[in-house]
């Protein structure tokens, strides 16, 4: 078996690899069969005899839903498992071998074609969540059982003789399919979906008591004396609990009660109870009025989950369309009423920067002797937090065009490295410890160097804020640096402080929200304008008791080999 392309070379799976397909396929089929062999067998026994006419066939069901819901990589499975099914069904009923073949492969094409079809159209994935998709199952099941019904009705001619008429059996066949089809593989469908995506608990128990409901209302109305059935069709009464089904549940909850509806009056039928087993009506009227039931409930159950599918999904961009508009609601307040209350806040750090390196130098010059290398080092940083205010101005200012410039290669650990430097007397007034860990050779990020090193001083001011509080334990700021993947650089700072209480860390990046008493709101939600304008992510998590952590991805442009990361 081959792999993957890469490079116009096909690469070869492992044997290991290769025994494990061969496991999960053998496996598949073998469970496939078996199912596939109970259903037939379970249709068989309750064949209405004298004729021996099926009501419907749950089987078909089965290897078409499980197909649409595998995709074509259980393909081979699949089909394996049909026509060895059938053909154990027909040896146990007497059939040629031949036959059950015969039948087998016409099985499995009907599997195929419905799959097909559904998987051309709508591709992978496919579920009852619209009603194209609906009607399109319908349409499939429609061409795929009148297929593998011509070469069943051709079978059983060649088998049996003029004594099965070809058009007779071809209705036969095709009733029954198509029926099993439409009451079974959405079921299957929707199982595996859930399977994929478990639902709540209290949607599976709330969504059982409701499929019970509707069971005893079927049994119920099936069950009433002919005379009701002729003045009202009581079989509208199931309505509103199937609309229940598709409005509060995923379509896999419309599938079983489709499929409850079904069973029951197949089973009805069979056995000669109520409307659908009146003794009184031809056999092949009774069938027909059955299979008639069962696909307006089906039909009826299908369409309405997918309509409250629609109006769901419908809901869920209507609210995050609400979301983005609120986010921006939030920038162009940003842009037009908070930008002088933005300069201020961000003016401020290196204002008290310069004031706390101030005061340090007059200590030293107060020492007898001064401390003159002391005094020239703090006089240094008061002349970089000088430049850095000239350059918060120029990083709000390019924050706030539509034009982007200024970009260039930056060194993430340089921005760090010098932002922890300008802090060090703030460091020990608080009486914090810093411990950074910056990966060497970092590559560089594109982006504005002013706002970057303000995202940074932004974090960790808040995490020295943040850290006042504690006092039964160090305070401790953590600052790393990572390569994050093929192609981002990850930065995170951590503090030891009380933490985020969790019913705020969701909007912590809003505007105008703080978890500060003299807070503006405005420091985080600069850092996620600042971030989300390098196409990169910052994200908050806490335990609302130990700390917290920020993290900051930026993507890395590399030209290497003609080939741009961003």
């Amino acid at each position: 078996m081959a792999g993957d392309s890469l490079g116009g070379q096909r690469r070869e799976l492992p044997a290991e690899e290769i025994t494990r397909q061969w496991a999960r396929g053998i496996v598949l089929a073998a469970a496939l069969g078996l199912a596939y062999f109970i259903a037939a067998d379970f249709s068989v026994r309750l064949l209405v005899e004298p004729e021996g006419v099926a009501v419907f066939w749950p089987a078909a069901g089965i290897s078409s839903g499980l197909l649409i819901a595998l995709g074509p990589r259980a393909r081979w499975p699949v089909l394996a498992g049909v026509i060895l099914a059938t053909v154990a069904t027909h040896l146990i009923i007497k059939d040629p071998l031949w036959a059950g073949v015969a039948l087998g492969v016409c099985n499995a094409a009907e599997a195929l074609v419905t799959a097909g079809l559904v998987q051309h159209y709508f591709g992978v994935g496919f579920n009852l969540v619209r009603l194209r998709y609906v009607l399109g199952l319908l349409a499939a099941a429609i061409v795929a059982t009148v297929v593998s019904g011509i070469g069943g009705a051709a079978t059983y001619r060649l088998m049996q003789g003029p004594s099965a008429p070809m058009l007779d059996t071809f209705e036969h066949w095709f009733a029954s399919d198509f029926v099993g089809i439409i009451a079974v593989a959405p079921l299957v469908i929707g199982l595996a979906a859930i399977v994929r995506r478990p639902s709540p608990r209290s949607e599976v128990i709330e969504g059982t008591l409701s499929l019970v409901a509707l069971a005893l209302m079927t049994g119920f109305i099936i069950l009433l004396p002919r005379g009701l059935w002729e003045t009202v069709f009581p079989i509208t009464w199931l309505f509103p609990i199937l609309a229940w089904l598709g409005a509060r549940y995923r379509p896999a909850f419309s599938g079983a009660g489709a499929f409850v509806v079904s069973i029951t009056i197949v089973f009805t039928t069979i056995l000669g109870k109520g409307h659908f087993g009146d003794p009184s009506l031809p056999i092949t009227d009774r069938v027909l009025g059955a299979q008639a039931g069962i696909l307006v409930v089906a039909f009826s159950a299908y369409v309405l989950a997918a309509l409250f599918a629609e109006r769901r999904e419908s809901a869920r961009k209507l609210s995050q369309s609400y979301m983005m508009l609120e986010r921006e609601r939030d920038n162009k307040l940003m842009n037009i009423e908070a930008i002088a209350a933005a300069i201020a806040h961000e003016v401020k750090q290196p204002l008290a920067a310069i004031v706390i390196n101030g005061k340090a130098a007059l200590r030293f010059l107060e020492r007898s002797p001064p401390d003159h290398d002391e005094v020239r080092a703090n006089l240094n940083s008061m002349v970089k937090d000088g430049f850095r205010t000239s350059e918060v101005f120029d990083g709000i200012r390019a924050l706030f065009r539509k034009v982007d410039d200024g970009a260039n290669q930056v060194d993430l650990n340089e921005i760090i490295l010098a932002t922890l430097q300008s802090l060090r007397e703030e460091f020990l007034d608080h009486k914090i410890e810093t411990r950074s860990k910056l990966t060497s050779g970092l590559p560089p990020v594109e982006g504005h160097k002013g706002q970057l090193q303000e995202v940074i001083s932004n974090l960790i001011h808040n995490a020295v804020d943040a850290m006042d509080a504690t006092i039964d334990r160090r305070r401790i700021l953590r600052v790393t640096t990572d390569v994050h993947g093929d192609d981002a650089i990850k930065l995170t700072v951590e503090d030891s402080g009380p933490g985020i209480d969790a019913n705020k860390l969701e909007g912590i990046f809003g505007a105008f929200i703080t978890t500060k008493s003299q807070g503006m709101g405005l420091g985080l939600a600069i850092c996620r304008m600042i971030i989300e304008k390098h196409k990169g992510q910052i994200t908050a998590s806490s335990d609302g008791k130990n700390g917290a952590l920020f993290r900051v991805v930026l993507p890395i442009k590399s030209t290497e080999n003609g080939v741009t990361h961003a």
